[in-house]
């Protein structure tokens, strides 16, 4: 979130303006781990109530909202209180939309594994192994805190995006459907929603199976959905309709592969489809959300992002036929990728 001020007038002025766009970015992060969107929620806030909330000394919490206030994530009143914005408001925990959990995530995981870039590009691992001393996922594992935090930003960032799915891909014949990774059940809810009629499994780790259960029956769709574990690394229940959403770029080519294998031997009788939702890498650079993501994944899980060429290659290898890649028009970056048996 780069801060709002008068246009640099030239190039020199321009970088370094974009060289400090990190405070705004860090800042915003921060106040999300804080809390301070829900605190502002109602109405005027001062600075000292602020303070005492989130058990921090007002000075120090005087500058660190000021950046804020610049780019309009806060509003300040002419008493020194501070108001919310259109902006903080998706930072509220109860907002429908709320990407508070996703800040959350960047500060806690996401910033700090761009710590020493250097470690990823001299040995081709990531360097969130020498920040964490472990793999991302172990480290979740072992970080329940985190682990939750992970999930809540895969779910506040996977609702947008299963909106535009579910909007832009017709499931009506789609059989029957499992969502392979599902987590906590995001994607079925918005597909279920809106084909009547339709059920699904979703598939994961076995300690996820009591949170998607809770959120399938929340969302009024404990009757329609079935909740399994396991891991995908090792078996895939079978289906009409596959669904891999946000989990092939965690992860190499090989173990890529290995997914896709496993989604091939559970679709044997050769009529099963797969929809893969991706950011896709343009064949040219680009400022897109695929070009951001993929260093986001070497330098955090060892994981890429791909072109459409690339996906269609490691779809061919595992037995599939690419059909189209759909690009999402209410989900900037991302697409469904068809494909079928063969």
């Amino acid at each position: 979130m780069t801060a709002v001020a008068p246009s640099p007038a030239t190039a020199v002025d321009r970088l370094i303006h974009e060289s400090w766009g990190f405070v705004a970015d860090r800042a915003l992060q921060t106040a999300a781990e804080l809390g301070i969107p829900d605190l502002v929620a109602q109405g005027p806030t001062p600075l000292a109530e602020l303070a005492t909330a989130t058990d921090t000394r007002p000075d120090a919490l005087l500058r660190q909202l000021r950046p804020l206030v610049a780019v309009g994530a806060l509003g300040l009143d002419d008493e020194g209180r501070y108001l919310p914005t259109e902006t903080s408001h998706l930072l509220e925990s109860d907002h429908p939309d709320t990407l508070r959990p996703w800040f959350r995530l960047m500060y806690r995981v996401t910033f700090r594994m761009f710590d020493d870039p250097m470690v990823s590009l001299r040995t081709g691992r990531p360097a969130f192994e020498e920040r964490f001393g472990n793999t991302y996922f172990g480290h979740l594992a072992a970080h329940p805190e985190d682990n939750e935090v992970f999930h809540a930003a895969m779910a506040s960032f996977t609702r947008r995006t299963a909106r535009a799915v579910a909007t832009a891909y017709d499931f009506t014949d789609a059989g029957t459907l499992t969502d392979v990774g599902g987590g906590l059940g995001t994607l079925v809810a918005e597909v279920l929603a809106r084909t009547p009629g339709a059920t699904a499994t979703v598939f994961d780790l076995p300690r996820l199976a009591e949170p998607a259960r809770a959120a399938l029956a929340e969302a009024g769709l404990g009757d329609r959905t079935d909740v399994r574990s396991g891991d995908f690394f090792t078996a895939v229940p079978g289906a009409d309709t596959l669904l891999l959403s946000w989990i092939l770029h965690d992860w190499d080519d090989e173990q890529s592969l290995r997914i896709l294998h496993n989604c091939r031997a559970a679709q044997d009788d050769g009529q099963g489809r797969l929809l893969i939702v991706e950011a896709v890498l343009p064949e040219r650079p680009g400022d897109d959300l695929a070009t951001s993501l993929d260093l986001v994944m070497l330098f955090g899980l060892g994981g890429r992002e791909r072109t459409g060429a690339e996906y269609a290659g490691l779809l061919d290898a595992a037995g599939y036929r690419h059909v189209r890649t759909l690009p999402l028009a209410s989900a900037p970056g991302m697409h469904v990728i068809e494909a079928r048996t063969r």
